[in-house]
């Protein structure tokens, strides 16, 4: 089976729309980190240059004895609210700093890949690398050296999960690059935190994302398989993810569908500028986020079965 994997993988890695789109990836994330940080610097930097200005300003502002005193009635409610937006826009900071340290870039990269744009980039590279072997007739040849139709399917979905794993780290690298010799000096941010919390955040959501991935990855490939026409399988690989994200917001059970559970897996907080401002926020839920994943993992399994039982029960190509 390693040899089957490896084989699909190193096809995938050599495809031109594979190679493509690793590329507009590389540089959108790039893009998206930058333009994060950039907003997160300004905003708070104008927060604080705000703060320091209500504090100053009576005093510098105003003649009277009688406008200072007004203005110092008024003071403490303008400073409360600029605090709480100061706290805000600081956690705001906080994650978009992630970019900027040679760890917590992959947090950034993972969930960016793990939303809409990577999640696409996986609909897109089943559907022309599975799909467009039968829609072009070489999945003969791939048959006639692995007969198990089954076995297949499985390397090419661990293949394009290897893909997404290694573009994720690439993607990560030259943001944190970037971040180390450009954007820390061109705009300032707080520090994501101490190493350790960065270590460990870093690791559950690359848990996540690669879990979230390979589910991703089973689903797009089964279902390219199923339908066995690339633009075809890339509409309905669309459509499929746009139900995801408009049904992680039903009221009850949102955060039981496959949108919800994996929001909060990864950890989108429907805050962020960037890689979740797609997501709609689901209800609270007391349920672990690995329980409520539970349907989706019986769904792509019946997907999986229905799979195969229609490749027992038609002529392969």
């Amino acid at each position: 089976m390693k040899p089957l994997i490896l084989g699909e993988y190193r096809r995938l890695c050599r495809h031109p729309l594979a190679m493509t789109l690793a590329v507009l990836f590389v540089l959108g994330s790039l893009y998206c980190a930058l333009g994060s940080q950039s907003s997160a610097s300004a905003s708070l930097a104008s927060v604080r240059h705000n703060i320091e200005d209500v504090a100053q300003g009576c005093e510098t502002t105003l003649n009277t004895p009688e406008q200072k005193t007004a203005c110092r009635k008024d003071v403490p409610y303008g400073l409360k609210t600029l605090r709480r937006y100061e706290v805000s826009f600081t956690e705001q900071g906080r994650r978009a700093a992630n970019g900027q340290h040679p760890v917590a870039a992959l947090t950034w990269t993972t969930k960016l890949a793990t939303s809409v744009p990577g999640l696409v980039l996986v609909v897109l590279v089943a559907a022309f690398f599975v799909a467009g072997e039968w829609s072009r007739g070489s999945i003969v040849a791939r048959l006639l050296h692995e007969a198990r139709l089954g076995r297949l399917l499985t390397a090419k979905a661990v293949a394009v999960w290897m893909w997404m794993l290694t573009l994720v780290a690439a993607s990560s690298a030259v943001t944190a690059t970037a971040g180390v010799l450009y954007a820390r000096s061109a705009f300032p941010l707080p520090s994501p935190g101490p190493l350790g919390r960065v270590l460990a955040e870093t690791a559950t959501v690359l848990l996540a994302g690669a879990a979230v991935l390979a589910g991703a990855a089973a689903t797009a490939v089964v279902l390219a398989a199923l339908i066995r026409l690339p633009l075809r399988t890339a509409l309905v690989g669309m459509v499929l993810l746009l139900l995801v994200l408009q049904t992680s917001g039903i009221p009850g059970v949102g955060a039981w569908l496959p949108g919800g559970a994996l929001s909060d897996l990864v950890g989108f907080g429907g805050v962020d500028s960037v890689w979740d401002h797609l997501w709609t926020s689901t209800d609270p839920s007391t349920a672990p986020a690995l329980l409520r994943a539970v349907p989706t993992l019986v769904g792509i399994a019946l997907l999986c079965a229905f799979q195969h039982h229609r490749s027992r029960t038609r002529d392969l190509v």
